[in-house]
């Protein structure tokens, strides 16, 4: 946009340069009195946003050949100061020994004048235009009209005299690699292109031996100002201060830290200063050192010594007045030392100036069965002992082996992958535990089974209870992603029930009740299978709730060959609760026939759909009425024809109406990512719903299988019953 202010201005400048151009003509002599071509220019800042900016600010004035494109052919970077409106004046070529470019104005081109302020978009440029009236200048290198050439004599050399006139050379462009850009005082140019500078975050201020270097301050307080973060990827290296000679050592330079403090009778903040300085010590001596000293200031004073020093050995020097615990005074002035006799013997007890406190061993610790010593374990861990008695009498209390008034017979806990309590018995039992009001065994594990029972050809853990309110084998589970019961072995968990009760019984806040995974053929109690059943139910069952299921059928033995063949059958899908119904009917004389339906169907179905099959000839058959009381209607074009005829409802009964079964639907955050059966995906068996939900659990299975296979061969008896308490 060109503003009248910016017109007059430029006008200004076609002025001054032209008449300047027969000043620049004269011989070299005379030109040093010419005045330097700087030409006032006035303007109106603003920044990259369009916003009014004030105070100081860097401009970039560019002079371009075109309107639009091309590089610049001047190019100057200033500070300058806007007023409240933006209002600036500025000196073109005051930043350039040779002032503005003699040339740019002689060749009649047209020019264009750019303004960028602080490095941001460059303004629309502006057309430089002439004066009214001084448009006579443009005749200044002319006589008559004439060029000067018209003047020469023939045959004159090429070489000016001090009487003829000298010839101009055409207008030149300023060289390639122009540097462009912006910057302001005092930053350190920062090169953001092979020739554009920009501010950097160095700031100095001074110069010579008072200079100062700010990064990210504009106030720097010492030679370098860091405001920010510093990482030193090498040795920090603070000096000798001078080189030692015989006569004195030097001290390094020292490390500084400064708290502030607010005086409350000065009412005026104070600088608390600590140094830690590296000082000489046996200076000029076959064997010098030094120590590491801390000293401590209260500005203004300069920090002095605290006495307290670090040796070459590391050893600490205190300062004088250092008190340590103790009665009194607070300085100890006797140390003891006592332990049990039956163990220990003690020397030189007390010390009360210098000395040593001896203690020896009467029995030396041992991981071997000795008496009176003192049990520790071997590099396994382990150790031998005797029997191992622990009896107790009071309310949730522990014993190995004895008997216990109300506690738990045996407690084994394992804080990482183990097992809480592990019993190995050629004949007997390998854990036996007796209770009489808690769990004869109790065992908890942070990651792996609290009580494991492996066994060969008999059962793993084996349950009895006397009680109708007792269980024979009881699990809970109080954490995300254990198992309250868990077993290997020919049968993992067997429950029997005699009366009215469950066999097994599960309950879950939030989890599943029971979990069922078989391999190998076998049953299991923990879900999925791999060839086995993850559960088998001899007998009729009942699912109060959703069944979801990955497939269904029936499996029948084959009838026409039972004894050596299955008969299995699919389930029919729907994505709807629908309920199936069907028949045959005949119509009468008149083509009619009337379907009634069970007394229930309308109370538990909706969105009916009916479909006719006529039987036995060519026949239409229509619906001629829908349900309604139970009946709806069919209708032949022809009469006596046999019709099979099928309804189907969508169960709107309130359990169904309250239990949606949706069709599509996200996985809970915690089973993303995993598959219900990852090996039909092409993924591993870590990335199964069961390892999602139950991590450690199924960690525990894929360990069981290994151990199962290890003992495999062996061969075990079945356990004895147990005594009666």
């Amino acid at each position: 946009m060109n503003s009248p202010r910016h017109s007059l201005s430029i006008a200004l400048l076609i002025v001054i340069l032209c008449g300047l151009l027969a000043a620049q003509q004269q011989p070299a002599a005379q030109s040093s009195a010419v005045v330097p071509r700087l030409v006032n220019f006035a303007g109106k800042a603003i920044d990259g946003k369009g916003s009014v900016a004030t105070g100081v600010q860097g401009a970039t004035f560019s002079i371009y050949k075109d309107q639009y494109d091309g590089a610049p052919l001047w190019v100057e970077t200033q500070n300058i100061t806007a007023d409240a409106k933006g209002n600036y004046t500025v000196q073109l070529g005051a930043m350039k020994n040779e002032g503005m470019p003699q040339d740019f104005f002689t060749s009649g081109e047209a020019r264009w004048l750019g303004i960028r302020i602080n490095g941001g978009e460059e303004q629309p440029r502006v057309l430089l235009l002439s004066v009214p009236y001084a448009l006579k200048a443009e005749d200044a290198q002319t006589l008559g009209g004439l060029p000067a050439s018209a003047y020469m004599l023939a045959g004159a050399s090429g070489s000016a005299t001090a009487g003829s006139t000298m010839i101009l050379s055409p207008a030149t462009a300023l060289p390639p690699g122009t540097v462009t850009g912006s910057g302001t005082a005092d930053y350190v140019p920062l090169w953001t292109g092979s020739s554009v500078l920009t501010n950097s975050v160095l700031f100095q201020t001074g110069s010579g031996t008072a200079a100062k270097i700010g990064i990210n301050t504009t106030t720097p307080q010492a030679a370098l100002d860091i405001n920010g973060s510093v990482t030193v990827r090498s040795l920090l290296n603070l000096p000798a201060a001078a080189t030692a000679t015989s006569a004195a050592g030097a001290d390094s330079r020292p490390f500084g830290l400064v708290a502030s403090t607010f005086n409350s009778s000065t009412h005026t903040a104070a600088n608390q200063v600590f140094h830690w300085m590296a000082e000489p010590a046996g200076n000029n001596t076959s064997s010098p050192s030094a120590t590491l000293n801390l000293l401590f200031g209260a500005a203004p004073n300069a920090a002095a010594e605290t006495g307290l020093k670090i040796n070459s050995k590391g050893q600490f020097i205190f300062a004088a007045g250092q008190t340590f615990p103790g009665a009194g005074s607070g300085t100890v002035t006797s140390v003891g030392l006592s332990a049990p006799s039956s163990d220990f013997t003690v020397a030189n007890s007390p010390v009360t100036g210098s000395g040593t406190l001896t203690m020896s061993w009467n029995v030396p610790p041992t991981s071997v069965d000795t008496i009176n010593a003192i049990v520790k374990r071997d590099n396994t861990g382990s150790f031998s002992a005797g029997a191992i008695t622990a009896v107790s009498v009071t309310s949730g209390g522990t014993a190995l082996t004895g008997n216990t008034a109300t506690g738990a017979g045996v407690v084994g806990i394992a804080s990482s992958d183990g097992y809480g309590v592990i019993g190995e018995s050629n004949t007997g039992f390998g854990v036996y535990g007796q209770s009489h009001s808690f769990p004869g065994v109790n065992g908890v594990s942070t990651s792996n089974p609290g009580v494991a029972g492996l066994s060969g050809s008999s059962h793993g853990v084996t349950g009895e209870t006397e009680s109708t309110a007792g269980f024979g084998v009881y699990g809970v589970n109080d954490a995300s992603g254990g198992t309250g019961i868990y077993g290997v072995g020919t049968v993992g968990v067997t429950g029997v029930s005699n009366g009215a009760s469950a066999g097994v019984y599960g309950t879950s806040n939030g989890g599943w009740a029971l979990d069922g995974y078989g391999t190998s053929g076998a049953t299991g109690l923990l879900a999925g299978s791999d060839t086995g059943y993850a559960g088998w139910f001899n007998g009729d069952m009942h699912v109060d709730g959703t069944l979801s299921k990955a497939g269904g059928s029936f499996k029948i033995d084959d009838p026409l060959d039972p004894a050596n063949k299955y008969l299995s059958h699919s389930f029919v899908e729907s994505p709807d609760m629908m309920n199936i119904y069907n028949g045959n009917i005949t119509t009468d004389a008149n083509g009619n026939a009337i379907v009634t339906l069970p007394n229930y169907f309308e109370a538990l179905n909706r969105d009916f759909r009916y479909q006719l099959t006529v039987m036995g000839q060519f026949a239409q058959a229509i619906v001629s009425s829908e349900v309604e009381n139970r009946q709806f209607s069919i209708k032949t074009d022809k009469p006596n024809v046999k019709v099979s005829w099928q309804v189907t409802g969508i169960r709107h009964d309130a359990w169904a109406n309250a239990h949606r079964i949706p069709n599509e639907e996200l996985k809970p955050a915690q089973e993303r990512g995993f598959y219900q059966h990852p090996e039909l995906y092409n993924a591993p068996a870590e990335k199964s719903i069961m390892y999602a939900r139950f991590p450690e659990a199924m960690k525990q299975w894929k360990a069981s299988r290994t151990q199962t296979a290890v003992h495999a061969g062996n061969t075990a008896k079945e356990l004895p019953a147990p005594p009666k308490p």
